[in-house]
């Protein structure tokens, strides 16, 4: 993979106004996309990219989504 290439990417929604994720939240999201992929783990610490609170609305419910992924 090349430097700096995304290894892992997801969308974490909660209630608008709700507290920010827990940054173990955000790592488990990330987890469960490498697993829903079939990717191992990788080989190197990587970093954390967070982005939001964006508010969003879905079938009438008002969101706040949060980017996450890592390189």
């Amino acid at each position: 993979m090349p430097a700096g290439a995304s290894v892992a990417f997801a969308l974490i929604r909660v209630p608008r106004g709700e507290a920010r994720p827990s940054e173990a939240r955000f790592r488990a999201a990330l987890q469960q996309d490498r697993a829903r992929l079939h990717h191992p783990d990788p080989a190197v610490p990587t970093d954390v990219e967070i982005a939001g609170p964006y508010a969003i609305t879905i079938d009438g419910s008002e969101l706040d989504e949060y980017v996450v992924w890592e390189r």
